[in-house]
């Protein structure tokens, strides 16, 4: 028993060393999706992306029902790991997205019920989406939730243009009865097609808690279906790469994540289209 407390505890220091020298990384990504990892997580308006509930629910695909999951491990260690799911269905009146994740291990965990909706008129497109946040603590520390609101808006200003904006928790929410915050942020970016095979995307993202970050990334398609991607973001400074294939009826995406000083991180998401 006394050894298990030690592994324990040892695992929980492990991840407040990675939250002080990764300037916050202890919470969550905002954004999922191997493909947004490859990409430096610059996705705030990069469009058609089965994951954009999470970074820009302004551009939440409208061409295609999907089903996609996501797993991302911290720098090797098993318990530090995000995983998530996401299902966006078209209706009648727009777009319909549903996200769950779940981040932590048993003495630290932050779980995400996300629902958004999405609707664009011409080439301005506009979305909203409602967060149900659970922290929860080993030990006797608890957990307590909070309820946070999203919006987004992207428009296409010319072919293969896209200038995208979010917000998230607008509404300010608080975890339960306490003054803890559910961490919030401001995105602002654009996207551009350099050529036929090649986007470029760039973004700069400040949580009001930490510096401002600077996100860019780069896709090129190989082949048809087949894309290569790398992306650079600072504070926290980390480079990226991975590869994707997206044929029509289902797609995956690796990436990779290289965070100075303290590793590597993989990521991996499988998508379906129906």
């Amino acid at each position: 028993m006394t050894e298990c407390i030690k592994i324990q505890s040892l695992k929980f220091l492990c991840l407040c060393v990675i939250g002080f020298t990764a300037s916050g990384i202890a919470y969550s990504q905002n954004s999922m999706g191997a493909k947004f990892v490859s990409m430096g997580q610059a996705g705030v308006a990069l469009p058609g992306s089965d994951w954009s509930l999470f970074s820009n629910s302004a551009l939440i695909p409208t061409n295609r029902n999907t089903a996609s999951f996501y797993r991302f491990q911290y720098v090797g260690i098993s318990e530090i790991t995000d995983m998530a799911a996401v299902l966006n269905l078209q209706t009648r009146i727009g777009t319909l997205s549903f996200g769950i994740h779940r981040y932590g291990f048993n003495l630290f965990s932050e779980n995400r019920l996300l629902i958004g909706f999405k609707r664009n008129f011409g080439t301005f497109h506009a979305g909203i989406s409602a967060g149900y946040y659970h922290v929860s603590q080993g030990g006797d520390y608890g957990s307590a939730g909070a309820l946070g609101l999203n919006i987004g808006i992207a428009a296409e200003l010319d072919d293969g243009l896209w200038i995208g904006a979010r917000a998230t928790n607008i509404n300010y929410p608080t975890y339960g009865k306490s003054d803890e915050t559910v961490p919030r942020d401001l995105s602002l970016g654009f996207s551009y097609q350099l050529a036929e095979n090649t986007v470029l995307s760039m973004e700069a993202m400040k949580d009001v808690m930490f510096p401002l970050s600077l996100r860019s990334g780069l896709q090129i398609e190989i082949v048809p279906s087949l894309f290569a991607r790398a992306g650079f973001t600072s504070n926290p400074e980390t480079y990226s790469f991975g590869f994707g294939y997206s044929p029509d009826r289902w797609s995956i995406n690796i990436g990779l994540q290289q965070h100075n000083p303290l590793g590597l991180s993989p990521a991996l998401d499988l998508g379906i289209n129906f």
